[in-house]
């Protein structure tokens, strides 16, 4: 009887492999979105027998989305794949445990499996520091030095530790708004609680991960840890890039805005708004983020403004507010707007729009100023519009903005007028 049951239980061994459990949060490469949510692969080898091969994959993490998993076997095929909720316990949740089932068509031997999914719990911010050079008195800043630190926020209840780890940002397309994967793995662990049946889930091997572009994606570093007791870990991204510094003096205004004080009897200056203007410095993209303003005032530097820098490609400019300036002043009126009919060229009746704007600015400064005048165009009819006379050169930025650059002599004012028709 003994020597019968030998056949038996090698074919069992042949057919069946079952994989011990593994601690969670460890992964190959880790993609962190700015969506809240990060992409895991997992990757281990695992010693096949030929023919059917059972693996049970504990390591998934608490909040997978089990929709997303894809799961790929080296010279093996993916047949099946079962997901159960017995798994550790994490914040009084059980956690998914994946049960892989693979067909080995080719000899006994150790396989490369991946499994790569997205879970919830993970994100990131970025910040920078940037450190304007000390200048002489009264005099704008030429140069600076750029921080970038980024940090990133574990709220998955425990410890992440990854060979890589990425940071995506922009618009990137993921279907989480309408809640899809969390209701149906909140319907999944009701299903599980209820009964012993585990659900079956279906996974394309094939698919392949969507295409990023290159101006998104942020190589963080490797081999690092980021532990559920330390939520928030803060890298650098890259330190002491040294930045030339233009800074813009702008007085920028709707079309309809007015610099009256109360009752409309006296103009009410208005600071201009001070710009920092430089380019990106690194070879690759700067992502989003807050930026804080220093300057030096001896040995210390102080803040000096807060604002934030867009995703800039390499070489891209970009440019922060400082604030508004204590010592250059503007003033703008509506000298005159009225609406006249005309005859085109098919000799119809139409209307247009004649506005002539005053704009006055001073400098208090000890230090003659470049300032840049923005005007917006009040819309009319086809929103064709000409500048009819202006004091001033003239530059068009968009559809219905423009620009003047002017020269502000220390302790004086310079008058800009300009009258615009639009049809």
């Amino acid at each position: 009887m003994h020597r019968k049951l030998r056949p038996a239980v090698f074919v069992l061994l042949l057919f069946t492999f079952s994989l011990a459990a593994q601690a969670q949060g460890g992964a190959a490469h880790l993609t962190v979105y700015d969506a809240g949510v990060a992409e895991f692969l997992e990757e281990r080898t695992i010693e096949l027998q030929s023919g059917v091969n059972t693996i049970e994959w504990r390591s998934l993490m608490p909040k997978a989305f089990i929709r997303t998993v894809r799961v790929t076997a080296e010279d093996a095929v993916v047949v099946r794949q079962d997901v159960s909720y017995d798994g550790a316990e994490v914040r009084n949740e059980r956690s998914p445990v994946l049960h892989i089932t693979i067909r080995n068509g080719g000899a006994p031997g150790p396989r490369k499996i991946q499994v790569d999914y997205l879970a919830p719990g993970v994100n990131w911010q970025n910040d920078y520091t940037l450190v304007l050079d000390a200048t002489a008195e009264g005099a704008p800043p030429v140069a600076a030095t750029l921080d970038s630190w980024v940090s990133v926020n574990n709220q998955t209840g425990t410890d992440l530790r990854a060979g890589t780890v990425d940071l995506v940002a922009g618009e990137i397309a993921l279907l989480l708004g309408g809640q899809q994967y969390r209701a149906y793995d909140e319907m999944a662990r009701q299903s599980a609680n209820r009964s012993d049946v585990s659900e079956s889930v279906e996974v394309v091997t094939s698919a392949e991960a969507a295409g990023l572009s290159v101006f998104s994606r942020f190589r963080l570093g490797r081999d690092l840890a980021m532990n559920a007791n330390a939520p928030i870990n803060r890298f650098p991204l890259f330190q002491r890039a040294r930045l030339r510094i233009t800074q813009r003096l702008v007085f920028e205004n709707e079309y309809g805005a007015q610099t009256l004080a109360r009752g409309g009897f006296q103009l009410l200056p208005r600071g201009l708004e001070v710009r920092l203007v430089s380019q990106n410095p690194t070879e690759a993209s700067m992502p989003a983020g807050q930026v804080n303003i220093y300057a030096r005032d001896g040995a210390i530097a102080q803040v000096v403004g807060q604002d934030r820098i867009p995703l800039t490609p390499p070489g891209g400019e970009f440019s922060v507010t400082q604030g508004r300036s204590a010592t250059v002043f503007g003033t703008r009126r509506i000298l005159e707007r009225r609406s006249t009919s005309y005859k085109d060229a098919a000799d119809y009746s139409r209307d247009k729009l004649t506005t002539k704007v005053e704009i006055v600015l001073t400098n208090r400064g000890a230090r003659a100023v470049e300032a840049f005048v923005r005007e917006s165009v009040e819309p009319h009819n086809e929103n064709r519009w000409t500048i009819l006379e202006s004091s001033a050169p003239v530059e068009p930025l968009s559809a219905n903005t423009f620009q003047m650059k002017v020269q502000v002599p220390a302790g004086g004012k310079t008058t800009v007028s300009y009258t615009v028709e639009t049809k």
